[in-house]
């Protein structure tokens, strides 16, 4: 299992909502014009898609 999705299912209920409104304020707050932006990206899309699914999981059970 990846350690990120494992971490984010230890979270509590409020803490994985917080965790999501942190991942989107950082995205909200990429430079464009930055280099490695692409991969910085990436990488928080990537936590928002685990996070979606550690609460769909939790919503199906």
């Amino acid at each position: 299992m990846d350690d990120e999705l494992e971490a984010l299912q230890w979270l509590t209920v409020d803490e994985l909502a917080a965790e999501r409104r942190r991942v989107i304020k950082r995205l909200n707050l990429l430079d464009h014009s930055a280099t490695g932006f692409w991969e910085a990206e990436a990488a928080l899309q990537r936590t928002l898609a685990l996070i979606g699914l550690v609460q769909d999981e939790r919503r199906h059970r």
